[in-house]
């Protein structure tokens, strides 16, 4: 991720007009993705694996953390491609839960969780959600993050304490164990990071909204197609703009109080102050 950050800050420079502190930072980025992109892809598995830092020989762990490639941009898409069908492969990162900390098929993947050799944790599944988004993968990104989020649910529900959870078992409704392996389940009241379940991931991925950009007054939105009745968002904040956004079938009802573009499904539509109505 701190390749990510690098890309970012080279955008920050940009934005206020600092063009010698932006190609600095751009040529950092492609340094570092250039290393990465060298050294930690295994091209018999189609995937980024950790690596010796002395012979370079891959660790092959499979993990959500290898998506982090695509979270920061830097792989080809011919390696998105072979990266994206992992998760949804039932045998390593796919399943009755996706994003697992780690693969099924490892073994010292414990169906229990047991903290990282199995647990799904919000941080790094959200973290592989946005690489997957970077590249279009909308319709992935949203099948992965409503079998967690439903998961995260169905936890609250079936499992006492009724809470949020530090991080959630693999296939069962309940919350991981932790590393002693002696049944100590996780940390219960934790929405430091588990938040990003029903709040980011809900919005991003599930009702598509997958890009809010306030310098460029830009908000992009993957209407899901299967959806019957009424979906979207209000009260949606970016810079100075509130809107709200709602469709039912082909039409589109918007809100705002000043102008943005709104890309449907990548297709661009004016807003207007007051009420847009748009036919898809």
């Amino acid at each position: 991720l701190s390749i990510k950050i690098t890309k970012m800050i080279a955008k920050l420079f940009a934005l206020v007009g600092d063009t010698e502190n932006s190609a600095e930072w751009n040529k950092r980025y492609a340094e570092k993705a250039e290393i990465v992109n060298s050294l930690y892809w295994d091209d018999s598995d189609g995937f980024y694996y950790d690596i010796d830092i002395n012979t370079h020989k891959h660790y092959k762990v499979m993990t959500p953390a290898s998506y982090w490639a695509m979270t920061a941009e830097l792989a080809p898409r011919e390696r998105a491609d072979r990266m994206a069908k992992y998760v949804s492969d039932p045998e390593t990162l796919g399943g009755k839960v996706p994003l697992t900390s780690l693969s099924r098929s490892d073994s010292d993947y414990s169906p229990e969780g047991e903290y990282w050799r199995g647990g799904v944790w919000m941080p790094t599944a959200y973290a592989a959600l946005k690489g997957l988004s970077n590249y279009g993968y909308h319709a992935k990104a949203r099948e992965a993050a409503d079998k967690i989020i439903s998961h995260m649910y169905k936890t609250y529900t079936c499992f006492e304490p009724h809470t949020i959870w530090e991080a959630y078992s693999p296939e069962k409704y309940m919350p991981s164990t932790t590393a002693h392996k002696n049944g100590e389940l996780v940390r219960r009241d934790f929405c430091g990071w588990s938040a990003l379940g029903p709040i980011s991931m809900f919005i991003e991925f599930v009702l598509g909204f997958h890009t809010v950009n306030a310098f460029e007054k830009v908000v992009g939105w993957e209407k899901p197609t299967d959806v019957k009745g009424n979906i979207g968002i209000k009260n949606l904040r970016f810079g100075d703009i509130v809107t709200d956004i709602e469709a039912v079938g082909n039409r589109c009802t918007v809100e705002s109080n000043g102008e943005y573009t709104l890309k449907i499904c990548g297709r661009e539509y004016s807003v207007g102050a007051g009420v847009t109505e748009i036919e898809l």
